[in-house]
């Protein structure tokens, strides 16, 4: 009985956020029986008591080791932490970063919004898929070229169009991850490129986090989910023929989005959303530092569904 009523205060109080839906809250239930872990919840917004599929590893289960210099998978429904390698350790993040630009963006502006593409914009850097200065394109679409072909010029220049100019955005950047108590999280622009100044850091745990958060936003996992798209600019008359960078879709079943990264700081790096094949319990996979992301992330979420049981 003394257990249960521990298992149930944990899992309260980190829906209350009173204390932090963290790794360590689950290290302590492993202690308990699978029993124990996979039957007991609280579900405080109905005010009911609920019985939810709670992930836990079956017996037997064989070990897992990736090669990465920092991974997590976490399931969506219970936080519960299914695998870490160095998850709290602060890695540059690469283009996972817009992941954050898209969430502030959706914030702040309209999608109707007209875009024209600045040379500051321009002059950024990375693969320019098409776009020109002076170059008009809703945000929406412009949203779906940042997204797809993770596009740098698109990044600034709805950074551009949100706040006016890049460094205020990044504070609206800094000051969401605040807000979502992403402590170890930190952005220096909108893009994840290397800079002089820095690169964009967090964790796999607060990445794992923030795509969490990001859920609430259905339309960028709708677009991130998007294997091939034509887009156009407000006239009509050019045309970007766009194909997401995450080569896993269409590779392995029930994928809801994924975002790639990769720099020479940040080495490659991938998140993706993926469900159960045979239930559809999903999880979200972070790869960090990873010398071949999409294979370690196919091995990693398939030794998740065969050796975890809901």
């Amino acid at each position: 009985m003394i257990e249960k009523i521990a298992i149930i205060l944990i899992v309260a109080l980190s829906q209350l956020n009173i204390i932090p839906e963290s790794q360590s809250s689950f290290n302590f239930l492993d202690q308990f029986s699978k029993e124990e872990t996979t039957n007991i919840q609280l579900n405080l917004q109905e005010g009911n008591w609920v019985y939810p599929v709670y992930p836990a590893k079956i017996k037997g289960a064989s070990d897992f080791n990736i090669d990465a210099k920092s991974a997590l998978v976490l399931d969506v429904k219970t936080n519960a932490v299914l695998y870490s390698k160095n998850s709290n350790e602060n890695l540059p993040i690469a283009s996972i970063t817009k992941i954050m630009t898209g969430l502030v963006v959706l914030d702040n502006i309209d999608l109707d919004e007209v875009v024209t593409i600045s040379r500051k914009a321009f002059d950024r850097g990375g693969s320019k898929n098409g776009l020109s200065v002076g170059e008009k394109i809703t945000a929406g679409n412009l949203l779906k070229v940042m997204f797809v072909n993770s596009n740098n010029i698109a990044a600034y220049a709805l950074a551009e169009q949100t706040s006016g100019n890049v460094d205020d955005f990044v504070k609206l950047m800094n000051k969401k991850a605040d807000s979502i108590g992403l402590e170890n999280t930190e952005f220096l622009n909108p893009s994840g490129l290397d800079s002089e100044k820095g690169n964009n850091v967090s964790t796999a745990y607060e990445v794992a986090r923030l795509v969490d958060c990001s859920l609430k936003e259905s339309l960028i996992w709708e677009i991130l989910r998007i294997q091939k798209i034509t887009v156009t600019s407000t006239n009509e008359k050019i045309k970007h023929n766009l194909k997401n960078t995450n080569l896993l879709l269409g590779k392995l079943k029930n994928i809801t989005g994924g975002k790639t990264g990769s720099t020479n700081n940040a080495g490659q790096c991938l998140v993706l959303i993926i469900g159960d094949p045979k239930n559809n319990h999903k999880i979200i996979s972070v790869v960090l530092d990873s010398g071949d992301r999409f294979l370690e992330t196919k091995k990693l979420t398939n030794w998740i569904f065969e050796n975890y049981k809901w």
